[in-house]
């Protein structure tokens, strides 16, 4: 059995319990009276012995003074007020005690009195007194009584009476500062458990107000829990699943029962995200990710989901297709075939986030699925429509001015009217034609079917051929044409830059008053800023003095289809597709388009090009 360190001093020490308690009646914490009790009731025990054996009194006068003192002692105790005087005037009763053990001592035998001991009562009630004054005044009156009974009798002044007082007040001396010492202690001791307990009661407000805290918060976060949980379980046009970090479903919402056919219960706990995937899709973007085969082993290309170790491996590295992308804080989304319950096909649109913990790892992860089965056939379906009437289109257009070009250069001469009506209809038919050609355009940057085909040459070219193009259209708008050319040989394709050259111009001469100026300039690149990380490149600027654009809108113009305000207020032909082809065409040389405007001041587009494309804007 184990011991207590306290009770292993306590059995060193066997005197520790009696100085404890007597410290109750003389130690810091006893009150005045409490100090006093242990002088009163030993008098009061002599006094019955003097009753009992009258033979010990020798002077019955002083026996009776010194009774009348010792009455003193409690009385004051009770009855002075105290708290409103300084300490040291408590030394007083301990000082009337030993008078009344002088005196009793004296009327009962002076030296030889059996009530001798009497005096170190008040000695130790001295000592329990701060400081060393009880410690002197204790000795002092110790010399006083032994020396008291050769006050009334001096012939019995002798070497013997200074020896037994120089003892005495030896003895009392010795046990005065044990006294005082032990005391001393006991009054630390009592003031560090009081500290102690002060700092123990704040530590308990504090423990007290940090649970009050801390049961809030996890109330709250309870509270919050709830409700996130019912959001998500009333969630029905997403399906919301969550996961552990090995990607087995702990959360399967509403809207991923509909979406995929599968209760709740069936799910929860027993597969991994991995099921309702395509899997051979799956297998093929591992495969794109690590360039590994990821082995399926069951017919159809499904992996095995019977708990067995090597379907669990298999599901572990194929979950890595899914959330690799998702390394981040952020989501990652993508498009994903998922398989239902009965077997149906969906393409579903997935954001797959990180789930993290405190303490900075994985916990797992949380899917929002969307079905866009629907929009994507109808978006293919739209690429398909484009594509089909751009090309439908293009063949009648290209014969027709085909034949324009034969009647002009015919050999039957033609009227100036008759020339001017076939300059009109070629210009409608080329405007035609450049209509269906970005529109076939569009449809192949959908598909991703655009690419380029670079070689060598001088964007300054390709800027002079567009600059003649557009000056009969910018002559008609009254509009004036400045160009600022400096020869800018790159690696490009020039038939997408000429497209982009007469956009811009188009754009240009369609929005500015008559009577404006719209300036074009090409230069090489020399900071090489053009993009790419080459150096040097091409430098495009196309500025006009035209209507502006509004500031909210100029993040929209690249947009497929987005007309600015401007244009439809002043019915500005177009179908607002000229800067989102632009924009696809220089981000295919891997370049930059930038575009400042101020409303009713004028718009500047800017174009970098880098030297040459990198190889992947070629593919």
């Amino acid at each position: 059995m184990s011991v207590h360190p306290d009770e292993g001093v306590e059995r060193r020490r066997p005197g520790t319990r009696l100085v404890r308690g007597i410290s109750r009646f003389t130690g810091p914490e006893a009150g005045v009276l409490e100090r006093q009790l242990p002088f009163v009731v030993a008098f009061a025990v002599s006094m019955v012995v003097l009753w009992a054996v009258p033979s010990l009194v020798s002077r019955p006068g002083l026996v009776l003074l010194s009774a009348a003192v010792a009455v003193t002692v409690p009385a004051l105790a009770v009855l002075a007020p105290w708290p409103r005087w300084p300490d040291w005037v408590a030394d007083v009763l301990p000082v009337i005690a030993f008078v009344s053990v002088a005196l009793l001592r004296t009327g009962t035998g002076g030296a030889g009195s059996v009530f001798a001991a009497l005096v170190f009562l008040p000695v130790l009630t001295l000592a329990a007194q701060r400081g060393r004054r009880g410690v002197a005044v204790a000795t002092a009156g110790v010399v006083g009584v032994v020396f008291t009974p050769v006050v009334f009798d001096p012939a019995a002044f002798s070497a013997q009476t200074v020896a037994r007082a120089l003892v005495v007040a030896f003895v009392a001396l010795l046990q005065a500062v044990v006294a005082h010492e032990a005391t001393e202690r006991l009054r630390a001791r009592n003031a560090a458990l009081d500290r102690a307990r002060v700092h123990q009661d704040e530590l308990l407000a504090i423990v007290r107000d940090d649970a009050e805290t801390i049961s809030r918060v996890a109330s709250e976060r309870e509270s919050a829990l709830e409700q996130l949980v019912s959001v998500i379980d009333s969630a029905t046009e997403q399906a919301i699943i969550a996961t552990d970090s090995d990607g087995v479903v702990q959360v399967f919402n509403a809207g991923a029962e509909r979406l995929l056919g599968y209760a709740q219960g069936s799910v929860v706990g027993r597969v991994r995200l991995t099921t309702f995937h395509d899997q051979e899709e799956l297998a093929t973007r591992y495969r794109e990710l690590t360039d590994d085969d990821a082995s399926t082993d069951q017919p159809g290309g499904r992996a095995a989901h019977d708990g067995s170790p090597d379907g669990a491996q298999d599901d572990a590295h194929l979950l890595e297709a899914v959330i690799s992308s998702a390394s981040g804080n952020g989501s990652h989304v993508r498009d994903w075939t998922w398989v239902r319950r009965d077997g149906g096909r969906l393409t579903v649109r997935l954001a797959v986030t990180r789930r993290v913990d405190a303490d900075g790892n994985s916990s797992g992860f949380v899917v929002v699925a969307t079905d866009v089965t629907a929009e994507r056939e109808t978006a293919a379906l739209k690429e398909q429509f484009v594509s089909l009437v751009s090309h439908e289109l293009r063949t009648p257009l290209t014969a027709v001015l085909g034949y324009l070009e034969l009647l002009q250069d015919g050999t039957d001469p033609l009227t100036d009217e008759q020339r001017e009506y076939l300059g009109i209809v070629e210009r409608n038919a080329r405007r035609q034609l450049r209509l269906v050609s970005d529109l076939l355009l569009t449809a192949q940057l959908e598909a991703g079917r655009f690419s380029i085909t670079p070689q060598a040459m001088d964007l300054a070219d390709v800027v002079r051929a567009s600059i003649a193009s557009a000056a009969h259209g910018a002559h008609a708008a009254q509009v004036r044409l400045v160009e600022h050319v400096t020869p800018t040989p790159v690696v490009a394709d020039a038939l997408r830059l000429a497209q982009v050259v007469d956009n811009l111009l188009s754009n240009a001469i369609k929005f500015t008053r008559p009577g404006g100026t719209v300036a074009v300039s090409v230069e090489p690149d020399l900071d090489g800023h053009g993009g790419g990380g080459g150096e040097g490149g091409a430098v495009l600027e196309v500025s006009d003095s035209g209507v502006g654009i509004a500031p909210d809108e100029i993040d929209q113009l690249t947009q497929r289809f987005f007309r600015a305000s401007a244009a439809a207020r002043g019915a500005v032909p177009g179908v607002g597709l000229g800067l989102s082809i632009t924009k696809a065409v220089v981000e295919a040389h891997a370049g930059s388009l930038d575009i400042a405007s101020t409303l009713g001041e004028g718009t500047t587009i800017t174009v970098r090009l880098p030297a040459g494309p990198s190889s992947s804007s070629t593919s």
